[in-house]
Formats: structure tokens, sequence, C-alpha cells
């Protein structure tokens, strides 16, 4: 059976007039909308660089933002449903992957000898964007195969990524890139203890000062990667916490990251008691 959407008009009306904290309680019409405005844009016959970027940006956003996010909760309560809602999000992370690698070939044809080691190129502040989306893609792709070594291989891929566009620009979308280094030490399998976490306490400090503490973002993966791992729950909850006292409304940039971190949030606080052991 085909995929249904609510008209375009009613879909555009419904989201602009309900407050994002609302829409998110209603996951079937939020996939309905990330649906919608993926094809809305892939079914035209040819595509703007602006338009392939919000197709990946896209695809991700709604891969990590609602598939995976449900499929976290799903895993522990119904492990089929749980396994094919990461069975999704891989698809949408491969498809994005493949697009944003077309993009960056596209303005630099040696790409593929400089993600191999085999090229140098000089890259521009133009192309942050496209690094860190792709970046953001293969981490996806990593995580939601849970463990399949074929995607475990591309983990060096997403640190030279983001340290490339670190170098060019590091306050890049207020910490955004940051944030994502503090999500790929954290699954670096070469660094552990306290050199561990002395690399996400560094980046993490660097994220919170440039997003002016605004991004629940570090936050959320220090709770999880530090945190929850050395057993601290204390400082689990008071991070956790810090993130369901924040006002999503202070920053548009960030309202509905932050409102995905805060119901991830509560979560996190209602499963304290399998986390940590007493």
């Amino acid at each position: 059976m085909g995929r249904q959407f609510l008209p375009l008009g009613i879909s555009l009306f419904v989201f602009s007039c309900v407050p994002k904290s609302v829409i998110l309680d209603h996951p079937k019409l939020v996939s309905i909308y990330f649906e919608k405005k993926i094809d809305s844009l892939e079914k035209k016959d040819s595509l703007s660089l602006a338009e392939k970027r919000k197709i990946v940006k896209t695809k991700v956003e709604y891969a990590f933002g609602v598939i995976m996010e449900k499929s976290d909760r799903l895993i522990d309560e119904d492990y089929s449903l749980g396994l094919a809602g990461y069975k999704n999000a891989n698809f949408i992370f491969k498809e994005a992957k493949t697009l944003s690698l077309s993009i960056l070939k596209g303005s630099h044809p040696e790409f593929d000898s400089w993600l191999k080691g085999k090229a140098d190129i000089s890259f521009s502040n133009d192309d942050i964007f496209d690094l860190y989306w792709l970046a953001a893609s293969y981490g996806g792709a990593i995580k939601s195969s849970r463990g399949n070594p074929f995607e475990l291989v591309n983990l060096p891929t997403v640190g030279k990524l983001l340290r490339t566009a670190l170098a060019l620009d590091p306050e890049w979308g207020q910490g955004a890139l940051y944030s994502a280094m503090m999500s790929y030490t954290s699954s670096r399998p070469d660094l552990s203890g306290e050199t561990l976490k002395d690399s996400i306490s560094y980046y993490f400090e660097k994220a919170v000062l440039t997003s002016d503490s605004l991004d629940a973002g570090p936050f959320m993966t220090y709770a999880e990667s530090i945190h929850k791992a050395s057993q601290d729950r204390d400082a689990f909850e008071n991070n956790l916490n810090f993130v369901l006292n924040m006002d999503v409304k202070k920053s548009q940039e960030f309202e509905l990251s932050n409102i995905i971190a805060q119901k991830r949030a509560k979560w996190l606080l209602s499963k304290a008691n399998e986390f940590f052991l007493e």
C-alpha cells in the first residue's frame, strides 16, 4: 500500500499553527509531514544545490529525530518493531549519504580520493554544510545498523569530515560541529576511561560556550556517554533535569531539537533505575 499524505495545504497549515511540542506528541503526523516534504522535493525533474541540501538535511533530521527516537523506545517493548524502525532509518541515512556525496563530488571531483587519503582538497566555508551533513549521514547509518561491521568501518570517515569542517570555522552552526564531535568521540573504540572523558569534556565545554548553553544536545550526549557509563546517577539526573528546565522558545535555532531532547530526557529519567546499579 502506498504512503498516505495530508494535502499539502492542510499539512502546512497544521504545522504553522500548532505548537511544535504538540506536533511531536503525534509521531504519525510528524512522519507524514517529513515524508511529504521529502517527496515534494524529490519528484522534481531537476534539483538546485539548495534543494539537494534541503533533502539531505530533512532526511537526516527525520531519521534521527523521529524514527530513531521511536525505535529507541520500542526496542525494549517490541523488539521486532524496534528493529524495523532502525532498518527504515538506516535506509534513509544511506539515501542522504549518497546525495550528500554527489554534492561534494560535484564541487570536488577528487572527493572520493580525498576520503581515502589519496588527494588534497582546499575546502572553503561553503563546504561546511555538506561536510557536516555527510558526517551526520554516515553517523546515522552507523548507529542505525546496530553494530554492522560494514558500517562501523566508516567511523574514521566521520571524524575526518568533522575535523575538516572544524578547521574551516569551529563556530559554525552555533556549536553544532563541537556537539557532533562529542557524539563521534563517544563512539571511538580506541578511547576509554579518563582519556575518553577528557576528550568528550573538551568538546562539551566548546559546544556549550559556542551555543551559549542554548543547545540541549551537548548536555544529553554528556549524560548518556559519560555519566551513564561511569554510573554517576546524580550527575546524569542533574544534566537531564537541566535540559527539562530549558526554555525552548529562547532560541528559534534550537527550538525543535530541544523539544525532542526534552522528551528524550524525560524518557531517560524514567529508565534510570534500569541504567544504574545500586
